[in-house]
């Protein structure tokens, strides 16, 4: 077998994409969200990236590597806490090429670089802030997590897919109550407007600092204002919600509300805020990548549904 382990190309790219939809079936991408999510992150490091080929075809790929950068604004809390921590971001090997060594070989050159690193701990997917891929999807990718236990990796949890139909969705007549009760304690819940930039601002950075630059990127954009919605008192930013996640129109989320002030429904009400004006828009479908188990039950009450299952996998090196 002619099978060459090589360092990537800056003229890969499109071979890469092409792989992975053979590949990650149930995620896939295109080349905008490969370059956004891997060529333009400034922690890339080419020699993270390794490629199979046989002969002239890529059969195998695999990226991994470390923050080198604090990105960006928002993440420097993450940066300190993950200086020996590495990922592998995404390893797959074409399905008449699999169990051959090459998935294993593949890994373990993905280890020694992070090892090189630093890296102490590697993390299977779940990179802050270009989440691509959450866990391994045991139900798409069947044998892969016994892959991952065979060459050390640890189940420390799991995480779950929600989605929502959003045929003719409407606002439950609840929230409406809960609007006016809110009202009569100054509480507004409203799409974003610039007037509100630095509150907005200010309420992330001291309450989701690593959502700073979801909200920067969706202005820079030019995305529409009422992709996002806030609460207010006042002046006073207390919650925050928003859709569109990079090229991802459905995506919703995060959202999130100050400390004190949560158990009003808050967040539930901005949450029906946000799917109602998608409803209007023509959008069929709303999902977010990954919610914990507590968590989950609450979204399901609102109307999601647990669409994947994904397990958290790690190992020290």
């Amino acid at each position: 077998m002619n099978l060459r382990m090589r360092a990537y190309d800056p003229f890969d790219a499109r071979d890469v994409v092409a792989l992975w939809d053979r590949c990650l079936r149930a995620d896939p991408i295109t080349r905008e969200i490969f370059e956004e999510n891997v060529l333009l992150d400034p922690n890339f490091d080419p020699t993270g990236c390794r490629v199979a080929e046989l002969g002239s075809s890529m059969i195998g790929f695999a990226y991994a590597l470390t923050r080198r950068t604090p990105l960006p604004w928002g993440f420097e809390s993450e940066f300190e806490r993950d200086r020996e921590v590495g990922w592998v971001f995404a390893l797959f090997v074409e399905e008449a090429h699999r169990r051959q060594g090459i998935g294993s070989e593949l890994l373990q050159e993905a280890l020694e670089f992070l090892r090189a690193k630093g890296v102490r701990r590697v993390v299977l997917g779940n990179y802050a802030p270009n989440y691509v891929l959450s866990g391994v999807d045991t139900q798409a990718y069947p044998g892969a997590q016994e892959f991952f236990v065979r060459h050390g990796f640890e189940v420390e949890g799991q995480s779950f897919g929600m989605g929502i139909d959003l045929h003719g969705f409407r606002r439950p007549p609840e929230a409406a109550e809960t609007e006016q009760t809110l009202g009569r304690e100054g509480i507004v819940v409203e799409c974003f407007s610039r007037d509100y930039l630095l509150p907005t601002l200010a309420f992330l950075e001291e309450c989701f600092p690593t959502w700073l630059s979801l909200l920067i990127e969706k202005l820079r954009r030019g995305d529409d204002h009422r992709e996002m919605v806030i609460a207010r008192r006042g002046t006073e930013v207390i919650g925050y919600c928003q859709r569109r996640y990079g090229h991802h129109a459905e995506r919703t989320g995060p959202f999130g509300v100050r400390a004190d002030f949560r158990g009003k429904r808050i967040g539930t009400l901005m949450l029906y805020h946000l799917l109602e004006r998608m409803a209007e828009e023509g959008l069929r479908f709303g999902w977010f990548a990954q919610t914990g188990e507590r968590q989950r039950h609450y979204y399901q009450r609102v109307g999601y549904r647990a669409i994947r299952t994904h397990v958290e996998m790690s190992r020290r090196l």
